[in-house]
């Protein structure tokens, strides 16, 4: 009987794992159809039909439509509208909205409209107000677009807030151009609630090259786990026909390898593909649904749990939120380090039930941690806390901070030392003092690796951090600068709760917190992102590299299907070996490799 009921189980397991990945059926977006819009206005209704016909019959499930172009102090537009037909500051260039949407929509395809030709950033001379943005709003809902995407949300955060409310309260979703992560900015908490769909921007992928906008694709893993709090469906942009960041000879390959990458982390609702010309939607669907119907569905889960403030007034400090470019600027190690251990994660700004925790507090004297925060150090849980400022210590400090300090093996009621850095542009190599300043560099089981991160977007030093003297540690330190140089230890534990004592973190120290939760990870020599896990390993090379990773979960000599594609889709090598602990290979510029257990 029980050998019956363990056979019945296992085939209800399958069946359940079958009918997860054929759920997972994201929608595909295709931008340049319709070149941008332009010429729209002289194609036939049938002409458009066609076109139409094709996208859906390649598999695409969403147009998109360039609204509007810039001209000065004027505006064209591309779509019926009346209340711009009034404006003397709008041209109007034709209709071609109008007929897309009503073959798109017989279709069950739906259509989103581009306005970020028009946003306030780009176009200095805009006549936008909080007013006749409600206006154009309602007038496009009442053409039929199915979602409105905008950018560049901070310069006139009260006319994104309008657009934004306005097309909610229609049914429309609204689609920002803008990482979460920019909570930042003023009045983007007011924002996210009324967005329809949170979108990042997946590519500048460069790690630590300076002026590629602080690896926008990794550390957008944060706002996609801001998403999963807030129940929102979320969406990926990435250019085929364009070079923002990868090259276009290597960006028909790249993209889908980040589409996957994102199926597997966050299983994302809607890929907006730029130039989806050349991509093959149905091939790379399938590719999808075959790994993600293989993938760990018991995979833990860590809450990263952020406790700054949300900017609600512009001060007209262009560096925003220091606290929060901080975190912005460490979530590439925070959210690599859960992944590679095999977690997945969700960011919030309370404590949600999750196996283990990221704590991101502001820090300083006056900080107060919260007491459902304060449980989570009375718990077997892994515990990370890490501050946007000075950890708080000596005189000051209260009886929170003082708990959390304990439970980390460290007595705060000892005086520590902050360096503050500048949070300004610094040609600096190394810091002035030993005695103030913390290294950028350190020492985790005597691997080198780099602490602290800069943000590259807005040219800032975050190079900075706490310094806990030794009389003050009953824990231990897990990692240190080396003995000639630095005064403090940079990560301190005891018993799973540990505190980290820099407040940016660069992506190197990934593995720290990988091997802290779960006894494995990918070494920081390693420069790979995507996820890991003990069924299905997703890894794309961000530069010429030897990966050396310990998968976790998984048992020494079971085997595993490996296959690396190159930067051009080309599959490169394909073989099933047994399991060792570390797994090695050698990896070239924009490999991706894709490890499956053999069941």
């Amino acid at each position: 009987m029980r050998k019956n009921i363990l056979i019945l189980g296992f085939f209800f397991l399958v069946i359940s794992s079958c009918i997860h990945a054929q759920n997972y059926d994201p929608r595909y977006w295709i931008e340049g159809v319709f070149e941008h819009a332009r010429g729209t206005e002289a194609m036939t209704d049938q002409q458009i039909k066609e076109k139409i016909d094709d996208a859906y019959a390649k598999g695409w499930r969403g147009i998109t439509f360039w609204g509007a172009d810039r001209a000065g102090a004027k505006m064209s537009y591309y779509f019926k509208c009346p209340f711009l037909e009034k404006q003397d500051w709008a041209v109007f260039k034709g209709d071609g909205l109008s007929t897309i949407v009503k073959e798109a929509h017989s279709k069950g395809m739906k259509v989103m409209i581009n306005m970020e030709g028009v946003n306030p950033y780009h176009w200095t001379q805009n006549k936008w107000t909080p007013e006749n943005i409600k206006a154009v709003a309602e007038d496009l809902a009442r053409a039929g677009v199915d979602a409105v995407f905008e950018e560049c949300f901070e310069v006139k955060s009260d006319v994104f807030v309008s657009l934004a409310r306005t097309l909610k309260s229609k049914g429309v979703d609204y689609v920002s151009g803008t990482d979460p992560m920019l909570l930042r900015e003023a009045n983007f908490a007011s924002l996210w609630p009324e967005t329809g769909i949170i979108d990042i921007y997946n590519y500048y992928l460069k790690r630590d090259k300076i002026y590629n906008i602080a690896t926008l694709a990794q550390h957008g893993s944060l706002g996609y786990g801001w998403a999963k709090y807030w129940g929102k469906p979320t969406s990926l942009i990435s250019p085929i026909n364009r070079n923002w960041g990868i090259a276009a000879d290597y960006s028909p390959a790249v993209v889908p390898y980040l589409c996957m990458i994102r199926a597997l982390q966050f299983k994302v609702d809607n890929f907006i593909i730029f130039g989806g010309s050349v991509f093959d939607r149905t091939k790379n669907q399938n590719w999808i649904k075959e790994y993600v119907g293989k993938q760990e569905k018991d995979r833990p889960t860590m809450n990263i749990v952020v406790l700054l403030d949300k900017e609600t007034n512009y001060s007209g400090n262009e560096k925003g939120n220091s606290g929060w470019n901080r975190l912005f600027n460490s979530g590439d190690a925070i959210t690599s380090g859960a992944m590679n251990a095999g977690y997945n994660i969700v960011v919030s700004d309370k404590v949600v039930r999750a196996d283990a925790y990221y704590i991101y507090a502001k820090g300083g004297n006056n900080d107060v941690l919260p007491a459902d925060v304060i449980s989570l150090f009375n718990t077997n849980k892994p515990v990370f806390i890490q501050c946007a400022n000075s950890v708080p210590s000596g005189n000051q400090l209260n009886a929170s901070w003082k708990t959390a300090l304990e439970k980390c093996g460290v007595d705060g009621t000892k005086t520590f030392r902050y360096g503050a850095g500048s949070d300004g542009p610094s040609d600096a190599s190394v810091p002035e003092s030993q005695e103030e300043d913390i290294p950028y560099t350190g020492y985790y089981k005597n691997i080198y690796l780099r602490f602290t991160g800069s943000d590259v977007q807005r040219g800032i030093d975050l190079r900075a951090g706490t310094v806990i003297p030794k009389d003050a540690i009953n824990g231990t330190v897990y990692c240190a600068p080396n003995k000639t140089y630095g005064r403090g230890p940079y990560i301190v534990g005891k018993d799973n709760k540990y505190v980290l004592t820099a407040t940016s973190l660069n992506w190197e120290v990934a593995y720290p917190i990988s091997n802290l939760l779960s006894g494995a990870g990918i070494l920081p020599s390693s420069n790979v992102w995507g996820i890991v896990g003990k069924n299905v390993t997703a890894l794309l090379a961000i530069e010429t590299t030897e990966l050396e990773m310990t998968i976790p979960g998984l048992a020494e000599g079971s085997k595993i299907h490996v296959v690396i594609w190159d930067n051009k889709m080309n599959k490169k090598s394909e073989e099933t070996v047994v399991y060792r602990a570390p797994f090695k290979r050698i990896l070239k510029e924009y490999d991706l490799v894709m490890i499956d257990a053999v069941k």
